[in-house]
């Protein structure tokens, strides 16, 4: 039996430390895979120099149950 866990942020270096507090908690052989995904969350019909729209990070970690 699996199971998944999630996690996000809208700093990927938050969300690394995230992840990682999580992982150390783990028994040795129960991760299965960990997946990393960023989404802006704005889109913007034009662009101007230095201005970025927001991000969300997330990450999906499976496991054995």
């Amino acid at each position: 039996m699996y199971e998944a866990k999630g996690f996000q942020s809208t700093d990927f270096a938050e969300l690394i430390l995230l992840v990682n507090d999580f992982l150390g908690t783990l028994e040795v052989g129960k991760l299965i895979d960990v997946k990393y995904n960023s989404v802006p969350l704005a889109v913007s019909a034009h662009t101007e120099y230095g201005v970025y729209p927001d991000t969300k990070y997330t990450a999906m970690i499976i496991i054995k149950k």
